[in-house]
């Protein structure tokens, strides 16, 4: 099964993340489509493939990210079967 992310909510502190690096991440995010078995493994390794840190608090098919070459931005995700 093939899984896109959707977007829910990207802290950045301000003056840390430059907009144009902001919009290049989302637009990535919007792109990215993964194949796994199911949204807790499509969250995994969607976090491993942007050299993200995926917060405990994460749970089936949302997580929290941390990007620490991003100004340790956090991206708030939820995995949605793609069509």
């Amino acid at each position: 099964m093939y899984y896109r992310f959707e977007l829910e909510d990207f802290k950045a502190k301000k003056g840390k993340l430059a907009r144009e690096e902001k919009r290049d991440i989302m637009l990535y995010i919007d792109e990215a489509r993964l194949e796994a078995d199911n949204e807790k493994k499509a969250v995994r390794a969607f976090a491993n493939m942007i050299n993200g840190r995926l917060s405990r608090d994460s749970e089936g098919d949302s997580a929290v990210i941390t990007l620490p070459d991003y100004a340790n931005s956090q991206l708030y995700i939820r995995a949605v079967k793609a069509e």
